[in-house]
């Protein structure tokens, strides 16, 4: 079976990239460089590149779920950081309670509690 290390976003703004998933989600940076980026997600590395070795477009139509036990926390460090809040907190079809917050080149991240995803 395959595993999932790691995901590489394609991102124009690197430093405002690394900034979002420090400040507002709360991830370790390893690496930072103008063009290079690499956050601790736990069991997965989150890569920030303005390039990819193939031919690929910037990040569009992207959710990354983050477990979190208190999204009124995580609201207002979103908040406190400039990110706007796209809804919630929420109850999803599925169980689970969510805050969506838009984060660096339409990528949104799910900042939920309950049932895993």
């Amino acid at each position: 079976m395959s595993s999932l290390p790691s995901i590489d976003l394609i991102v124009n703004d690197v430093p405002r990239a690394v900034a979002f998933f420090r400040d507002v989600v709360g991830l370790t940076v390893l690496q930072e460089f103008d063009r290079f980026g690499e956050l601790d997600a736990g069991a997965v590395r989150i890569l920030l590149s303005p390039d990819a070795l193939v031919p690929v477009a910037p990040a569009a139509g992207i959710i990354l779920h983050f477990k979190d036990a208190d999204l009124a926390a995580a609201g207002k460090r979103a908040s406190r950081f400039g990110a706007k809040i796209l809804g919630g907190p929420l109850t999803t079809d599925w169980g689970t309670e969510s805050l969506f917050v838009q984060g660096p080149e339409s990528i949104v991240v799910d900042f939920h509690r309950g049932l895993s995803v």
